[in-house]
């Protein structure tokens, strides 16, 4: 009888659930992973999005059994194991499957590369083309396609200036951390490479900007800049947006007037920076996507609120103007033309 409650009672510790609560960052094929995790016996809540700023998703579906984690957000099922200071296993999406590792960031802080990082391999196949067909916006640089597979980033009639964001990490919406000649964002290109499956976030990144320096025979350099900022932060009178399920999203802006679907606020504040006159930085804390309208006054003479009054009447927001450090990427030299293949 004794030695059955012992094994009983050492099954319980066996199975006692890890504790996973904390931030964890990590990457997979479509970009960097970040999530903050908060655990309540075997049960798993928290949020998740590409970075600290930009938590677009919440969840509370989460369970962990002994060192066995698995949640669903938004169109992520998770299924981990905890080593450690990693939670290590896979990711499904809609269309594919990842190999997913997060460490978590206290551990990242303590941890340093014990030999230095290898030089960049190049793609298994790389095509570059110039495109003609036009029909995109040739003053903002938008526009165009970025595919990204386990095996493959595909770009079609995309400018040089998009392509480096991609390259950089750079969101689209963020005109003034690129710099350079003006053709940047008129000149379109075709990109294709090809590379190993296992390929990491991080690897993709320095193969493609490698890719990128040798077919345009460019240089870059990055410099910080103090300029003014706004930052987005949550009204006095208290935020009026009420939360909707992530899904397909969408942006329009025109005169005097935002539509968003599904729309997260860092992502809302990097618009905001192509309306109003210098970058604005989501200071708001808060995570989740959201439906609105607003509408303002886009002149002096027109009837209406301005567009810092509409995002506190109508939103619940409001824009403080500050100064802050604002890293720029400056294109010392590009040649239009590519070396094609």
């Amino acid at each position: 009888m004794k030695k059955l409650a012992l094994a009983a009672f050492a099954a319980v510790l066996t199975s006692a659930a890890a504790d996973v609560s904390g931030s964890w960052s990590g990457s997979y094929f479509g970009g960097p992973l970040y999530l903050t995790l908060k655990q309540n016996g075997d049960k798993l809540s928290g949020t998740a999005g590409p970075s600290a700023e930009q938590q677009m998703l919440k969840f509370d579906n989460g369970q962990v059994d002994g060192n066995h984690v698995t949640f669903k957000a938004g169109p992520i099922q998770a299924d981990l194991q905890l080593d450690g200071d990693d939670l290590k296993g896979e990711m499904k999406l809609p269309d594919d499957t990842a190999p997913l590792t997060l460490t978590r960031v206290e551990a990242l802080a303590r941890r340093s590369p014990t030999t230095p990082a290898a030089p960049a391999k190049p793609f298994d196949l790389a095509t570059v083309k110039q495109n003609q067909s036009g029909g995109i916006n040739t003053i903002t640089g938008r526009g165009g396609s970025i595919r990204l597979t386990r095996g493959q980033i595909a770009m079609e009639n995309v400018a040089l200036w998009k392509a480096l964001g991609f390259a950089y990490g750079i969101g689209e919406d963020k005109d003034y951390a690129i710099t350079g000649p003006a053709w940047l964002k008129t000149e379109r290109y075709d990109i294709v490479a090809k590379l190993p499956p296992d390929t990491t976030w991080e690897q993709r990144l320095q193969m493609f900007q490698a890719l990128l320096a040798e077919r345009f025979k460019m240089s870059v350099h990055h410099e910080t800049k103090d300029l003014p900022v706004y930052a987005l932060v949550v009204a006095r009178e208290g935020f009026k947006l009420k939360e909707v399920e992530m899904g397909r999203g969408g942006f329009s802006a025109g005169r005097g007037q935002i539509k968003a679907e599904k729309l997260g606020l860092a992502a809302f504040a990097q618009r905001l920076s192509q309306i109003v006159d210098r970058p604005v930085l989501d200071q708001t804390g808060m995570a989740g996507v959201f439906d609105f309208t607003m509408e303002w006054a886009p002149d002096d003479d027109a009837i209406g609120p301005s567009l810092f009054t509409a995002l506190q009447q109508q939103l619940g927001l409001r824009l403080e103007a500050r100064r802050g450090s604002v890293d720029v990427l400056v294109v010392d030299r590009a040649d239009r033309v590519p070396i094609e293949n």
